[in-house]
């Protein structure tokens, strides 16, 4: 309190406004949801790298199989392929099992019925239609 004092003497301020100080604030927090979206996010991450990092190891094990026509080499090549395959599904599959959560949820809303409605014709008769003449 007696820094206050020195303040306001400095700022020639005569009365203090003691206003309460929040301990804490209020945050709505679903621990499980955010750990639902940083367990996806991870995961995509680490498929997409693996993707990623198997394209370069692809390149070089095909040049290498090429170069050596060894039938050892097509084989890790091929095994290396089926690998990418995989992993390639799984990260499809990752997204789908999202997109069922989230609609389990409710964050999805699911359109049942949806109209789109076409007028082929000029502005003039658009216009005529709406004021409807």
């Amino acid at each position: 309190m007696k820094s206050l004092n020195k303040i306001n003497d400095v700022f020639n301020v005569d009365t203090v406004v003691d206003l309460p100080i929040p301990t804490s604030m209020p945050v709505e927090y679903n621990p499980s949801e955010l750990d639902q979206e940083d367990d996806f996010q991870l995961a995509r991450n680490t498929l997409r790298s693996l993707i990623n990092k198997n394209e370069d190891v692809m390149t070089e094990l095909v040049h290498i199989a090429k170069n050596s026509e060894n039938p050892r080499a097509f084989e890790v090549a091929g095994q290396l392929i089926s690998a990418q395959t995989a992993i390639t599904k799984e990260l499809i599959g990752l997204h789908k099992t999202k997109k069922d959560i989230d609609k389990a949820s409710g964050k999805i809303e699911n359109i049942k019925q949806q109209n789109n409605i076409v007028f082929a014709g000029s502005t003039s008769e658009l216009m005529k239609l709406i004021n409807g003449k």
